[in-house]
């Protein structure tokens, strides 16, 4: 499933911290998101779109 999500973008510019506060999950999730530890395929879909919404306004 590609999530549209770039998260080499999002870790340059955003700590766990920040990330998880942005979308609403735990540090250690958002942690484990960057290390690659959990896939973002397997996230809910909730997260996922929050995720897509938080990369686009990186981006822009």
């Amino acid at each position: 499933m590609d999530t549209g999500v770039n998260f080499e973008l999002m870790t340059d510019k955003l700590t766990a911290y920040q990330i998880s506060r942005a979308v609403d999950i735990s540090t250690e999730l958002a942690q484990s998101i960057i290390d690659k530890k959990v896939d973002v395929a397997e996230l809910d879909n909730d997260t996922v779109t929050k995720l897509r919404i938080l990369n686009d306004k990186l981006m822009n």
